[in-house]
């Protein structure tokens, strides 16, 4: 398996959040740049089938090859706590595949193509001075491909899988095998509606009026979605109150969408915007979906509390009925995480929430 060479973090000068958050989503952005010339160089070898297994190896490989195998097993179980729902291949078992070592040399050389194509990555990331990020931004550009395809639960297995590996003092990567179905498999095709007949029964074309249907604009098709989501609120000194949410979403066609939205309403207690804020989020998060699995970080513990479990006595107010309404419906149709959080694990979630608060809150 390629490898890259460890390295060790210079004691270099503190940077701010907000830097700190500039400087990773530079380098997802080279890694990403990357990874999207991987399939044209493994189609050329004749791997292209094996590119999901690979981009895991060539990930892993990255993480164990800068880390110790105890900093490893907490990046990975840190990551596999990030990872919601299970998606719909769950109960699909493990491919076995007829020839392992087969299977085994060509992931492996999959792997090493793929950071072959890495290489340009670690350098523009060395000329920015952004190297120290590369480990841990490729694994999340992995995993966000691997979620979106092998569905979350396989994941997580992979990641149980490579763990216990490195707990029995193995720093090796895990052989993984792909699950036997994709997930989010496309749905059975609805049956069309027979036309009905324009003649009449002596075999006369009708020439009654018909009414003229309005057209409707293009609708999305609905998709399995996978959302990871911050919600805050901030109230001013004079009871502006603004609330704002970042969601990052990852459909099961591919489709990657990160959404910020927010507003204001006077609000001096700030119950009412925190409760809008969680309320957007949700059906932001939910619309336009068949099946989303969503996890809900808030600094608004009271939120949290009303929201599991159809919320404890007292609660939730009479006057919030709609609103509670409308969020128990959306998590009786998905499955969504609320959990109490002072600042998102992602710090570019928080970061976003903070910008939009502070320009809200500016405004007149």
């Amino acid at each position: 398996m390629a490898s890259v060479e460890s390295k060790e973090i210079s004691d270099a000068p503190a940077v701010s959040v907000a830097d700190e958050a500039a400087e990773r989503r530079r380098a997802r952005q080279i890694v990403n740049d990357a990874l999207l010339r991987v399939g044209g160089g493994l189609e050329g070898l004749g791997l292209r089938h094996r590119i999901l297994p690979g981009l895991w190896h060539a990930g892993l490989n990255v993480v164990l090859s800068c880390f110790e195998p105890e900093e490893a097993l907490i990046l990975l179980s840190d990551r596999a706590r990030g990872i919601v729902g299970e998606g719909t291949n769950a109960d699909a078992p493990p491919s076995v595949p007829e020839s392992m070592d087969a299977y085994v040399a060509e992931v492996d050389r999959a792997a090493r193509a793929i950071m072959e194509e890495m290489d340009g990555a670690i350098a523009k990331l060395r000329e920015a001075k952004l190297e120290d990020y590369f480990p841990e931004t490729v694994l999340d550009a992995v995993l966000q491909v691997l979620v979106s395809a092998w569905g979350p639960h396989h994941v997580r297995r992979a990641i149980s899988e490579q763990s216990a590996l490195l707990i029995r003092g193995v720093p090796a990567t895990a052989n993984v095998m792909e699950p036997s179905r994709p997930n989010s498999a496309p749905l059975p095709k609805r049956k069309r509606k027979a036309a009905s007949s324009a003649k009449g029964q002596t075999g006369a074309v009708s020439t009654a009026p018909t009414e003229e249907k309005a057209i409707e604009p293009p609708k999305r098709k609905k998709a399995t979605r996978s959302v990871t989501a911050y919600a805050t609120t901030d109230v001013s000194p004079t009871g502006k109150a603004a609330w704002a949410s970042v969601l990052i979403s990852h459909d099961d066609d591919g489709r990657l969408e990160i959404r910020e939205i927010g507003g204001t309403l006077h609000d001096p207690s700030g119950r009412l915007v925190a409760i809008k804020s969680l309320h957007e989020c949700v059906l932001a998060a939910c619309e336009q979906a068949s099946r989303a699995n969503v996890l809900i970080e808030t600094p608004s513990e009271a939120c949290v509390r009303a929201a599991i479990g159809g919320g404890s006595p007292g609660s939730r107010l009479p006057d919030e009925d709609a609103i509670w309404s409308d969020i128990d419906r959306a998590a009786s149709l998905h499955r969504i995480e609320f959990r109490h959080a002072r600042h998102s694990l992602d710090r570019d979630l928080s970061e976003r929430c903070d910008r939009m608060l502070r320009r809200l809150l500016e405004e007149t």
